[in-house]
C-alpha cells in the first residue's frame, strides 16, 4: 500500500519540532520506495516553507559505497538545507536544537550561476561556482533503531544545520581530490583525510547533485550553497565541546556547542 504522504510529513515534522527521536517510517510502511521517499521529502520541504522557512541550498549524502550498502541504496542521496540552520565559523551552536547531534566535515560550494542536469560534468559544475568553503554539516539522527535509506531520504537526509568557514576560495586549478583535512575535537586530532573520500572529488558530487535535481525538475540556483558529502568520520560532540577542521588550502572551520 502506498504511504500516506500527509501523515508521514506530520510525523516527521513533529520529530523536528520536538527534537525527539522517532521510529523509522519503514516500521509502519515497509514497502516505502525511493520515489515515495523523495515525494515525502518534497512535501516536508513545502510544509517547512509554509512555517516560514527558506531553502538556501542542497546537500549530497551517502557519498561512499559503504554507506550506500549499509542503507540499501545504490547511489548518493540528496536533501534540502534551511536558512534557519546556517552558522558562521566560530559560532556557538545550541545543542538543544538536535535530537542526536552528529558533525560531518565537508567541502561547501557557493553557486554563482544556476546549475541543473542533465549532462552536468565536474568541469561544467566548476564553471558554475563562485568558490569553495570549509564547512561542517551538523546532522540530526532523528530516527531510532536502524533506518533504511528511504527513511533517511524522506526525512531530508538528517539535515539540521551547517557551519560555513572562511575564506571563499576560487578552486579553478586546484585538485580538490588532494585537499587534506585535519579533524579535531576539543583540541585533539581525531582523523586526517582527503576530499577524495567524496566520490573521488567533491566536484563529482556537485555534478551528481545537479543532475539528480534536474531529473526532479529542479536545480541549484545562483547564491545557493551545495554541500558535497562527508570527508571523514562523524563526530558526536556534546554541549561544552568544540570541533575544528583545517583544510590544506581552503582554510578552516570551527564551532562549539552550548
Amino acid at each position: 500500500m502506498p504511504i500516506n504522504i500527509d501523515s508521514a510529513v506530520d510525523y516527521l515534522l513533529q520529530a523536528r519540532l520536538t527534537h525527539l527521536t522517532v521510529q523509522p517510517l519503514t516500521e509502519f510502511a515497509p514497502d516505502l520506495t525511493l520515489e515515495e521517499a523523495y515525494a515525502v521529502q518534497r512535501a516536508l520541504e513545502q510544509a517547512l516553507i509554509l512555517r516560514g522557512e527558506r531553502v538556501i541550498g542542497w546537500k549530497s549524502g551517502f557519498t561512499n559505497p559503504a554507506l550506500q550498502e549499509r542503507h540499501g541504496v545504490t547511489e548518493p542521496v540528496l536533501g534540502f538545507m534551511l536558512a534557519s540552520g546556517v552558522y558562521s565559523g566560530g559560532d556557538a551552536v545550541p545543542a538543544e536544537r538536535f535530537a542526536a547531534l552528529g558533525v560531518e566535515v565537508e567541502v561547501a560550494f557557493l553557486m554563482k550561476a544556476d546549475l541543473a542536469g542533465p549532462g552536468v560534468t565536474p568541469v561544467s559544475a566548476l564553471l558554475a561556482i563562485e568558490g569553495a568553503m570549509p564547512s561542517f554539516e551538523l546532522i540530526d539522527f532523528r530516527f531510532s533503531g536502524t533506518p533504511r535509506g528511504v527513511d533517511v531520504i524522506a526525512d531530508g537526509v538528517y539535515t539540521n544545520a551547517i557551519v560555513l568557514g572562511r575564506p571563499l576560495t576560487p578552486v579553478a586549478g586546484l585538485d580538490l581530490s588532494l585537499e587534506g583535512v585535519v579533524y579535531e575535537q576539543n583540541g585533539q586530532v581525531i582523523a586526517t583525510n582527503t576530499a577524495a573520500e567524496v566520490l573521488g572529488n567533491p566536484l563529482i558530487s556537485l555534478a551528481w547533485l545537479a543532475n539528480t535535481l534536474g531529473r526532479m525538475g529542479r536545480g541549484l540556483r545562483a547564491g545557493e550553497v551545495a554541500l558535497t558529502g562527508s570527508i571523514s568520520r562523524v563526530l558526536r560532540p556534546k554541549a561544552g565541546e568544540s570541533v575544528r577542521a583545517s583544510f590544506t588550502r581552503l582554510g578552516s572551520v570551527s564551532c562549539r556547542f552550548v
